[in-house]
């Protein structure tokens, strides 16, 4: 798994209108609300959008990315954070009332990541810490 991935099921994990069935998460599209699902080994099927973008200062934060369609990732990029073409960007406060709705999604949608697969310790490996702390 590449780090996009990675970072794919990390947003997955923490957006409650995903869920995973085998190896497919399947929740809605931060921009459009639409249905949106991709696959868990290639990704493939969904954009990671950085809320605020990364040349405005945004980063990888978990509160600043969202799963979206290849089509709305690139729409929001190309017509409202494309810092050469950006007629809607004259207006300001409307490109910050934008930014503010999906954050204010991404936060409505928050769910902590679950917790990670613990192994309860075998016999033996609880036998082994018994002796070894004595």
């Amino acid at each position: 798994m590449t780090a996009i991935d990675v970072l794919k099921e990390q947003i997955a994990r923490t957006d409650n209108t995903f869920v995973r069935a085998g190896e497919t998460w399947t929740g809605k599209c931060l921009i459009c609300n639409g249905r949106l699902s991709f696959d868990v080994r290639s990704g493939f099927g969904a954009n990671v959008e950085h809320i605020v973008p990364r040349v405005e200062g945004g980063g990888d934060d978990l509160h600043n990315v969202g799963l979206t369609h290849p089509r709305c990732n690139s729409e929001k990029g190309r017509h409202w954070d494309n810092p050469k073409a950006r007629p809607q960007r004259h207006d300001p406060a409307r490109y910050a009332a934008l930014v503010q709705g999906f954050l204010d999604r991404r936060k409505t949608r928050w769910r902590d990541e679950p917790p990670r697969t613990v192994r309860r310790p075998t016999p033996e490996r609880a036998w082994e810490s018994y002796t070894t702390e004595s």
